[in-house]
């Protein structure tokens, strides 16, 4: 259904999309939020003397991406409750709501204020595009003028903006003093007979005026540019070639780095602060994670590293929205930082120390760094923003995530390692009661995490929690391949799909089956994404084990899979090689991985199986899971798919979420 007008309520106005398939958005009744915009704190909760229902895991955070102004006059988040989904900006002197808008029909993934008048929402929606088959991510950026109640989408509208492009919604600037944000883009002056380049649009805020400022070329994938809105670099990668380039924008372009590589590289991530340089992320000679260095902006000199930490990778950066780099976190199972100001380092430092137990997430800050906001979930809470101001004053409570679950409700989850078969330390997060550790023999659930380069950190996790508050032990193995544990750590997984990867898992379930924690004969697994693969290959591969197998998102079939990212992609693109280096190591045999597809051993399963996947899943396409569902019925295997309508690949919406949960939690318990 496409937005129009006459949908607004009075005083707002409506909102243009630069594709009408990316859908709409509701501007909202100021007086409802008003009502269902309180900060809740943890103090206003009442005990519990009963585990939370379903609802207070399933559905979305009652608080989310909570941001704070440059000034510290305002912040803004996501409130979704009692059937309403919308972001608020709040005046903190007042308490009063300053704006806001409905987000009901789209992703909201990130909050940022341009000054304390001006909020970025950058959102995603899933969605068809006119004259392409399937189904697209789409992501733009809207501003919300929080004194004048208006929203409009930003680059909906541009000369020779490509019209058939997904990623509208990133910045690399602010410039003229905020007025303006430099916003890269595709275009073409004739879509139907010029390739699109990407370049960088200027787009005014007052009007959304929006122009053409530099033109890009047909492999650049990234700009960089300071505040006045001068190009400082430009990335190119020419995927036909695996040429990896980069160029100083000074008076002339000049290239001062160049590469052959099949994998895109993280290169340059930002700006070094007062100076004109990038920082460039690389991984030091001789060493087992990534840092950040320095690169000279008019020769291309590397010199470093400038942030860096031993056995531990670089994996966030904190940056301004000029891209202006002040300080990185650190990969690990609690979140580590380094900052280049030496007293904001030792401050933030002291806080991390302080709260050592939970994982404190630095989520926002002012410009002067007065006052920071941290996000602190996992060990004592269910999640709560908190405000540090500058001096060692008392810390303010912002709002707590999940009020429906007290602190007394949650489970502790611990830290725990265990030796795989060919003697490798495998570490994993163990969620589970006291008193089921006291008693043992106590059903297992086993949540392998998706990726698979990524890993699990000691934070509140919706799932584990719910399953653990109703007495089973969780396990959440970070099987080889896994990333936050050392660049080796993470390329022992290349072309172990089905294999290592997958016999670490069992690996764990061994390990608490012989330390007396839990019943062999009741332990499932469940897993999204590349954990509803594992699921999947733990029916196949080990099918004593398991007595029920659930896959949400997950692969069945990895040539299907890799034959729909081709027809994606195309055949030479840097994502394709990826991929079958993941699948297969260094020495990709496309018919092996028929081998370690589970929809080729559905006669092998013994447990019963439940899959869950959204119709619009761009990522892992729904039909992975019909084609197993078939398979398994053929082979007369217990099978239920379970389609979320409406719902993408990463449980976006809450109605998925809470579905989802509830469809879990009765298979689990039906089997176990």
């Amino acid at each position: 259904m496409p937005f129009s007008p006459q949908q607004t309520q009075p005083g707002l106005r409506g909102l243009s999309t630069a594709d009408r398939a990316f859908g709409y958005i509701l501007t909202m009744n100021i007086r409802r939020v008003l009502l269902l915009a309180i900060t809740l704190p943890l103090s206003s909760i009442a005990l519990a003397q009963s585990p939370p229902p379903l609802e207070a895991y399933g559905s979305m955070p009652v608080v989310d991406l909570l941001t704070i102004s440059p000034s510290g006059k305002r912040i803004a988040y996501r409130l979704t409750r009692d059937g309403q989904d919308v972001i608020v900006a709040v005046d903190r002197a007042s308490g009063k709501i300053a704006g806001g808008i409905s987000v009901g029909d789209i992703a909201a993934r990130e909050l940022r204020f341009v000054d304390d008048e001006h909020l970025i929402i950058n959102a995603g929606r899933t969605s068809k595009m006119l004259g392409f088959r399937g189904r697209f991510d789409y992501n733009a950026a809207f501003l919300l003028k929080v004194s004048e109640q208006s929203v409009d989408q930003l680059l909906s509208r541009g000369k020779h903006l490509y019209p058939a492009q997904t990623g509208l919604g990133r910045i690399i600037a602010a410039a003229n003093g905020g007025e303006s944000l430099l916003m890269p883009a595709f275009h073409s002056e004739n879509p139907q007979f010029v390739a699109p380049r990407y370049g960088v649009y200027s787009v005014r805020l007052r009007d959304n005026l929006t122009r053409l400022v530099e033109e890009g070329g047909l492999s650049t994938i990234d700009w960089f540019a300071d505040s006045e809105g001068k190009m400082l670099a430009r990335v190119d990668y020419d995927e036909l070639n695996n040429r990896y380039t980069i160029w100083s924008m000074g008076d002339s372009r000049e290239l001062i780095h160049e590469d052959e590589t099949e994998i895109l590289p993280t290169g340059p991530v930002g700006l070094v602060p007062g100076d004109e340089a990038l920082v460039y992320a690389a991984r030091p000679a001789g060493s087992n994670h990534t840092a950040f260095f320095r690169m000279d902006l008019e020769d291309g000199e590397i010199t470093g590293p400038i942030m860096e930490r031993d056995r531990s990778s670089v994996e966030y950066v904190h940056d301004d929205i000029g891209r202006t780099v002040h300080g990185v976190r650190f990969s690990g199972f609690t979140p580590t930082y380094r900052f280049f100001d030496e007293q904001l380092d030792a401050r933030i430092r002291g806080i991390v120390d302080e709260l050592a137990g939970t994982s404190a997430t630095l989520v926002s800050w002012t410009d002067d760094f007065k006052d920071i906001v941290m996000r602190l979930s996992g060990g004592w809470n269910s999640g709560v923003y908190v405000l540090f101001p500058e001096g060692g004053a008392q810390p303010e409570i912002l709002a707590s995530i999940r009020p429906g679950i007290p602190n007394e409700q949650v489970v502790p989850t611990v830290v725990t390692r265990y030796e795989a078969r060919d003697g490798l330390e495998i570490p994993a997060l163990l969620t589970a009661s006291p008193a089921l550790r006291e008693r043992g023999n106590a059903p297992l659930l086993v949540l392998p995490h998706g990726g698979p380069a990524s890993y699990d950190k000691l934070e509140f996790d919706w799932m584990a929690q719910y399953f653990a508050s109703r007495g089973y032990v969780v396990l959440q193995p970070q099987f080889r391949g896994s990333s936050g544990f050392g660049v080796e750590f993470r390329r022992a997984g290349h072309g172990e799909w089905g294999g290592k990867m997958q016999s670490d898992i069992d690996d764990g379930v061994d390990h608490l089956v012989s330390s007396g924690l839990v019943d062999p004969a009741r332990v499932c697994i469940a897993g999204a994404s590349y954990g509803g693969y594992a699921a999947l290959a733990a029916g196949a591969f080990s099918p004593g084990k398991y007595k029920c197998i659930a896959s949400i998102a997950g692969i069945s079939d990895l040539q299907r899979m890799l034959r729909s990212d081709r027809r994606k992609y195309g055949g030479r693109h840097w994502a394709i090689s990826y991929w079958e280096r993941q699948y297969g190591g260094e020495e990709f045999d496309w018919k092996a991985l028929d081998e370690i597809s589970p929809i080729n051993f559905v006669d092998q399963f013994e447990a019963p199986v439940l899959l869950i996947h959204g119709k619009r899943d761009t990522v892992v396409p729904i039909d992975q899971s019909k084609v197993m569902r078939r398979a398994l019925r053929k082979a007369d295997k217990d099978v239920t798919l379970v389609e979320l309508d409406g719902e993408d690949h990463w449980l976006s919406y809450g109605e998925s979420r809470l579905e989802t949960l509830r469809a879990l939690a009765e298979f689990v318990e039906k089997h176990l």
